[in-house]
């Protein structure tokens, strides 16, 4: 096990932090991945991927060639997961946390990039990317053989900025996320249609590669973009606004075979303490619960799954990653820290110059 200091000055190679899985309340253990950064913004930062066990202690970090942001467990093989570069980045790696190893490394296709979201088929044979046609300006799903990564198919994901999917219980229909902004690499992070943005939540068949159902909100500038499904197929999103910062709108939607999306339920002043962001969704199944994590309003919020109804909030400075493990819900935020939601008491802080990035994927080690 490398102590701290030799942790700093790794940064060239995978970095073990811990050899032997651990094990979690009785159960077999899991790791929890995530992109990060450390060192000052700019020049001098070096971004990673990481995974950890749920008593904070980092396994291991692998350098990435920039910033990285979601990621997906790989069904079939344990401690392997895909880091997604984060928009507008063009590298999608599978990364071997158990030795630290990148066994795949990808870039997009010309005249493409990775919006830092994807997910494997239920037996793990395939790869869908959310990638971003920037030359045709339109999103695209992008069906991958996992065994090289190589382009299978493409589908039209059904809208403009496509971000966050997954994969529906019938494991035959994809849900995505599509922002309704469009964006382009000669002005990486800039929101190019603001005024006639039009974000969608889609459904997408994955044995004809055709959108089957869109669903659409009358405010056209609240885009869609993170969202997790319950066992039993109900959709929970996160928006995040680009209107006038004076505006106090509802920031998550839910939908569960109804003929429209439907707004969760707080009052004025729970949706104003957000300030207009959200970043990850997170379902607790046993719980009945949902965790949606709002970095700009240094909160978690808790909603009732059956009902769509506020339940409370639990502060955490620039909160960002959720992944349940071990049907418990655990955080991240771009302090260095790791909370256990159910327990908010305990919280964890490891290695305090490292950030953790907007998204969080657990993996069977």
């Amino acid at each position: 096990m490398l102590n701290r200091r030799q942790f700093l000055l790794g940064a060239s190679g995978a970095v073990a932090l811990a050899s032997l899985p651990l094990v979690f309340n009785g159960q077999s253990q899991q790791w929890l991945v995530s992109a990060f950064s450390k060192g000052q913004k700019g020049n001098g930062q070096q971004h990673f991927a990481g995974a950890f066990d749920q008593n904070g202690q980092l396994i291991n970090a692998v350098p990435l060639p920039a910033r990285g942001h979601g990621s997906a467990a790989h069904p079939t093989k344990p401690g392997h997961a895909i880091m997604f570069a984060r928009r507008p980045g063009t590298f999608l790696l599978e990364v071997d946390f158990s030795s630290g190893a990148i066994t795949q490394h990808i870039t997009a296709s010309q005249g493409h990039h990775f919006f830092g979201h994807g997910v494997f088929s239920q037996d793990g044979k395939q790869l869908f990317s959310i990638e971003n046609n920037f030359e045709q300006g339109r999103g695209e799903v992008v069906v991958r053989d996992s065994n090289n990564y190589q382009i299978i198919d493409r589908y039209d994901c059904g809208g403009v900025g496509p971000h966050e999917c997954r994969l529906m219980p019938d494991g035959n229909t994809l849900v995505i996320a599509n922002g309704g902004i469009k964006t382009h690499p000669n002005w990486p992070r800039k929101k190019l249609n603001v005024d006639t943005m039009s974000p969608a939540l889609t459904y997408l068949d994955l044995s004809s590669g055709q959108v089957i159902d869109e669903f659409k909100l009358d405010n056209y500038q609240l885009s869609i973009r993170h969202l997790d499904v319950s066992a039993q197929g109900k959709v929970v999103a996160g928006l995040q606004y680009q209107g006038p910062k004076s505006d106090n709108v509802p920031l998550a939607i839910s939908h569960h075979g109804q003929a429209q999306l439907s707004f969760l339920k707080a009052d004025d002043v729970v949706w104003r303490s957000l300030n207009q962001y959200t970043a990850s969704v997170c379902i607790d199944n046993e719980q009945q619960q949902v965790a949606i994590s709002c970095p700009r309003g240094d909160l978690i919020t808790l909603w009732d799954l059956n009902s769509d109804q506020f339940i409370r909030t639990i502060k955490m400075r620039d909160v960002a990653g959720l992944s349940l493990a071990n049907q418990q819900v655990i955080a991240t935020n771009g302090k260095g820290q790791v909370l256990n939601v159910r327990d908010s008491q305990r919280q964890f802080t490891h290695l305090n110059d490292i950030r953790w990035d907007n998204h969080l994927t657990t993996i069977q080690s």
